[in-house]
């Protein structure tokens, strides 16, 4: 992620604003920005009552207070414990912002492919006349690098779009004015106004309609069962729950499934075997695909082969690149360029450039 910083010096309106040539909306959008700075120095921020405001909102009842932190996790320590990173959530920054006052904030699409999005977020605070952007990418791609569909990338879209304003708020908005909203949720979450056995029921109701077994939310947490969960791993829970719901996580990353040893053996066992038959695989259908092929088809696969390995080392720089190159020969295929038969050896070409370039498939 990459974040750029700049500064807009602000002028007065204009007593009369010619309107003209190619430049209308330009001309429009400036005249209003202007208008907007003229109005929040007029009617400037009181910082006690954006913070009695926000309080107020963010604990306006438990579900509010709930959707106000996300934890996410981030790997593992030396001992093999999960570690979590913590912080605002998209809602919490919703309600810093409309608090605040006096702010310019959107989000817009700077790119989408099959494989990824890049969406730019941007704050104005028209007091200070300091605007930050922030640029947030997130892949749309599969575990097994096969795209999404068009709907699902439209989903991980709004939360790229999401996330990438909330990241733009809290570098124009202090988070340390935004530090007494958050403590004042956390005191909420996990206060004395509930009973901690109420609190739990509620956390394993949630849990039940996630569709995994619950003992993955267990030992993801650390614990035995649902009566040994404390009021800081309620606290976890919510915070995994907001991720969730926000696309900051999946379910699966946040509670992966338990990997016994046993288990372990067996994965890599189906691996071997699978990579091993899928390698014999296209010996024999190389073998048989060059008993069967005349001479002058032979030197017509040369041709193809070498021809794709121009093209490839060309066009491709980095990882995505090569994986576009390998689903663009999918394409071809259907699209007559390609001879299906030769297309497992077209794959090969390109993993085989790429490894030349120090890039792994």
């Amino acid at each position: 992620m990459s974040t750029d910083i700049q500064t807009i010096n602000s002028t007065m309106v204009p007593a009369e604003v010619v309107v003209s040539g190619t430049g209308t909306l330009d001309t429009l959008e400036r005249a209003s920005i202007d208008i907007q700075i003229a109005t929040a120095h007029q009617y400037p921020r009181s910082l006690t009552t954006f913070k009695e405001r926000a309080i107020s909102i963010a604990c306006f009842d438990e579900e509010t207070a709930h959707s106000c932190i996300f934890q996410r996790p981030v790997g593992k320590d030396k001992s093999g414990r999960q570690q979590y990173a913590e912080g605002m959530s998209v809602r919490m920054a919703e309600i810093v912002a409309s608090c605040y006052g006096n702010l310019r904030v959107g989000a817009r699409i700077v790119e989408q492919t099959p494989r990824r999005v890049v969406v730019q977020g941007m704050a104005h605070d028209l007091e200070t006349n300091f605007m930050s952007t922030s640029e947030v990418v997130e892949a749309t791609i599969t575990k097994n690098g096969q795209p999404y569909d068009e709907r699902m990338r439209i989903v991980i879209a709004k939360a790229a779009l999401a996330k990438a304003r909330r990241d733009a708020i809290f570098q124009v908005v202090p988070k340390a004015l935004a530090k007494p909203v958050e403590q004042a949720v956390r005191s909420m979450l996990v206060g004395d106004a509930e009973p901690l056995v109420k609190r739990r029921a509620r956390a394993v109701q949630w849990v039940h309609t996630l569709g995994i077994p619950e003992e993955r939310v267990w030992f993801a947490l650390g614990v035995q069962g649902a009566d040994d969960l404390t009021d800081n791993h309620l606290f976890r829970l919510t915070g995994l729950r907001t991720a969730i719901k926000d696309g900051e996580v999946t379910i699966d990353e946040a509670f992966p499934e338990i990997e016994t040893e046993s288990n372990a053996k067996q994965t890599a066992i189906e691996k071997a075997a699978a990579t091993l038959q899928a390698k014999a695989l296209r010996a024999t259908k190389k073998v048989s695909a060059k008993n069967d092929q005349p001479e002058a088809e032979e030197t017509e696969f040369n041709a193809k082969m070498n021809e794709i390995k121009k093209w490839v080392e060309e066009g491709c720089e980095i990882k995505d690149d090569y994986l576009s190159a390998i689903q663009m020969l999918g394409n071809f295929v259907n699209e007559g360029k390609l001879k299906d038969e030769w297309l497992e050896d077209a794959k090969q070409v390109v993993s085989e450039v790429a490894k030349k370039n120090g890039i792994s498939l």
